[in-house]
């Protein structure tokens, strides 16, 4: 989800981030290992609890949502919410795709561009 909504940030708003970090093309799609491995341990589980985050000693950059970021982010989570995650990862998988031209089977620290993401999601903007 974070990948979606951050590709749609990119190319609504002139090639902005959405997040600070930088995704790898793993495996199974784009990862923010920072983000995999504060949520790994729910396995496939729903995330229920997420106030915790919002602590200043896990987030002590916890800064607000400007009002595109939250526009973006709920259109992400309104669209997508009832798409299973392998669908979502055959989506990121499609030739093309950044993570396609990136990724190096076996290898994690692969980078995926800014760039390469907010022109790839371009395509879902509508003018």
């Amino acid at each position: 989800m974070v990948y979606f909504a951050h590709g749609l940030y990119l190319a609504a708003y002139n090639k902005q981030p959405l997040i600070k970090e930088t995704f790898q093309a793993w495996k199974f799609g784009p990862v923010v290992p920072d983000i995999y491995h504060t949520y790994k341990f729910y396995g496939s589980t729903p995330i229920a609890d997420t106030q915790w985050v919002l602590r200043e000693d896990v987030n002590p950059d916890n800064s607000p949502i400007d009002d595109n970021a939250r526009k973006i982010i709920d259109y992400t989570w309104n669209t997508l919410k009832g798409i299973n995650a392998v669908k979502l990862s055959n989506w990121t998988h499609q030739e093309g795709s950044p993570w396609a031209k990136h990724y190096v089977p076996g290898v994690n620290e692969t980078f995926i561009p800014n760039d390469d993401i907010g022109t790839y999601f371009e395509r879902f903007i509508a003018n």
